[in-house]
């Protein structure tokens, strides 16, 4: 039987991964998942202070950033979309977190491939996605994971439906028309987890007011994002918050997730290089 301990953890590692979560041609279905982006450019960084409450305990769990450059990937023009986290303090002793995670997307968004190196609590995991949109009716993706130096899979999926991951998801959402939405309105995407494809829906809650870190209020988007056969939350309905700025950068200001035994969030600290500059 896991310990409470190894539970906490264990949830602890997928709140932080959904977090930083919460915190990325020819064919037909390629024709379907481009995006019109007008919110985000090469050279937006985006740094955040992240939180752990348990019970009374209400402590600084560590720190995150997003960062989009410009890149190729196999030919194709784009962008590589880059987050680093790692935990500190409190949280550090209950789950140690130093992760690299990136995508490489079109300029219009569309997924080209996923990566990502984590050191979690003495486990290293170099995970990996490449998108293949060759096929005429749908998009293949060869998925890849090693965990301390043993493979753990490597496999190619099919789908007919365009295809999103943890980093791709969240600039995808950033795209969203939200002038057309009211409250309550379901937009529901494919979603990719290691091997796992699944549905995401992602709900609209209207707007409201939030104080970041940079000191400055927001009036931000409210989403919440709920993964479909994902059990490690006590609401599936609300198993995490997302608040995008409700301005022209649509930037992630607050992330929180709730778990069984405690909460966390990532909360705005600083942002950078915003394609829409805020006077």
């Amino acid at each position: 039987m896991k310990s409470k301990g190894m539970m906490m953890r264990c949830k602890m590692k997928k709140s932080f991964q959904l977090i930083l979560f919460v915190l990325l041609g020819c064919s037909s279905l390629y024709a379907q998942c481009p995006r019109e982006n007008n919110f985000f450019r090469s050279g937006e960084e985006l740094s955040y202070d992240m939180y752990f409450n348990y019970g009374i305990i209400r402590s600084k769990a560590g720190s995150s950033s997003l960062k989009i450059t410009d890149a190729d990937y196999n030919g194709i023009s784009g962008y590589k979309m880059t987050m680093l986290a790692q935990t500190s303090g409190l949280a550090k002793s209950l789950f140690s977190l130093k992760d690299t995670i990136s995508c490489y997307t079109t300029k219009t968004i569309v997924p080209l491939a996923y990566v990502k190196h984590a050191l979690e609590s003495g486990d290293y995991t170099i995970e990996t996605a490449e998108y293949d949109y060759s096929m005429s009716d749908s998009v293949r993706m060869h998925v890849k994971r090693e965990r301390n130096g043993v493979l753990r899979f490597d496999e190619v999926l099919s789908s007919a439906h365009c295809m999103y991951e943890m980093m791709s998801i969240v600039y995808y959402a950033r795209t969203l028309d939200y002038a057309s939405m009211k409250n309550g309105d379901i937009q529901t995407v494919s979603f990719l987890s290691g091997r796992n494809m699944m549905n995401m829906d992602i709900e609209y809650r209207g707007t409201t007011k939030i104080k970041a870190n940079d000191k400055q209020e927001y009036i931000c988007h409210i989403l919440v994002l709920n993964l479909h056969e994902d059990s490690a939350f006590e609401n599936k309905k609300e198993a995490m918050k997302v608040y995008l700025s409700a301005d022209n950068n649509r930037i992630p200001v607050r992330i929180d997730s709730q778990l069984k035994i405690g909460g966390t969030k990532v909360v705005l600290k600083e942002a950078k290089g915003l394609l829409n500059i805020k006077l």
